[in-house]
């Protein structure tokens, strides 16, 4: 089959972005090489104290800002899954009061890999940045605002931190930036996030966020029969890496290195109880008892994060990248 692109309008701070990566993940793991995803940077918030939502009274007061959005954060993890930590959140000040910087960082991460308009490279490498970004600044309180913290990120997924800095700084990454937002506005982009499905020449737009199976209807619709829908159905055997078998969610984690029970749940069609919030193991049917034994595996390991957990591979080749990030942290 041809590759489904997806392309999406997102900002890095946007809880609703960090929301839908569970799905994105999950039609990546499902579609594999046949499918390409790559972010258009929107910038959400030029200067937080000219930026103004009234319903969530977030934009003038940096510090109410920052208490509002964290206030929106947490009741959007209870529906999206994604958890987040309010503790030391404090993302906007006088002096960083833009989110401009965490976008400029992903264009410079696509211009480090050689990627910017199409000249191919690394663009999964520049999507694993983007993810650190959002999770350092959604579940680690870090300032992803300044350019420094930022480069260390970006050291952590491989990038040269002085080539990274200086092409952070460059016209080439305003640039990019720039056309970016251009794109944007082609799209008549006004929510964040917004997808664009290209396969075979045609096109269609996905506002908002929205669930698994409704991306997948939108997929299957842009396919047009191209694309099978065994590639995306819900179950599947053992062997095509499907069903929710102990094998298959030990196999995403290992892939993944580290990921959350909504990353879990989505991949493998888990049903979410009724009424319970989608941040927690005990939310999902079958999720509890897949996590115990792969507890008891040794090989996979759990801490708490924020308002929720993460799971994570325990080999030894994982253990570089997780110490590296602890140095970094703790010199933040």
């Amino acid at each position: 089959m041809e590759k489904l692109r997806i392309t999406v309008f997102a900002d890095p701070v946007c809880t609703w972005c960090w929301g839908s990566v569970p799905v994105l993940r999950a039609i990546e793991y499902r579609l594999g090489k046949n499918v390409e995803i790559e972010y258009v940077m929107c910038g959400m918030i030029e200067d937080i104290r000219t930026f103004v939502n009234r319903r969530l009274q977030i934009g003038g007061d940096t510090a109410l800002s920052n208490r509002n959005m964290m206030k929106a954060w947490l009741e959007a993890s209870v529906v999206h899954g994604m958890p987040v930590e309010e503790h030391g959140f404090h993302l906007f000040s006088e002096e960083y009061p833009s989110t401009f910087p965490q976008n400029i960082a992903y264009v410079a991460a696509k211009l480090c890999c050689g990627n910017c308009a199409g000249e191919g490279g690394d663009i999964a490498r520049a999507n694993r940045f983007l993810r650190r970004v959002q999770q350092a600044t959604a579940l680690e309180a870090m300032l992803t605002s300044r350019t420094e913290v930022l480069a260390d990120l970006a050291a952590v997924e491989g990038f040269n931190p002085e080539e990274f800095r200086q092409t952070m700084a460059s016209d080439a990454a305003k640039k990019a930036f720039a056309d970016d937002r251009e794109r944007a506005r082609h799209y008549d982009v006004k929510e964040f996030p917004t997808f664009l499905l290209e396969y075979c020449g045609r096109e269609s737009i996905v506002r908002g966020y929205t669930t698994y199976n409704a991306f997948v209807k939108e997929i299957l619709s842009v396919g047009n029969g191209d694309i099978p829908a065994r590639l995306l159905k819900h179950a599947g055997s053992e062997s095509d890496g499907c069903a929710p078998t102990i094998k298959n969610v030990k196999k995403f984690i290992q892939h993944y290195k580290s990921v959350f029970p909504v990353e879990i749940a989505t991949a493998f069609a888990l049903v979410r109880r009724s009424g319970r919030s989608a941040v927690n193991i005990e939310s999902y049917e079958q999720l509890p008892d897949i996590v115990d034994e792969l507890l008891k595996s040794g090989e996979i390991g759990m801490a708490p994060v924020g308002n929720g957990f993460k799971l994570f591979e325990l080999k030894e080749h994982a253990n570089f990248s997780r110490e590296r990030e602890k140095e970094l942290h703790h010199s933040w």
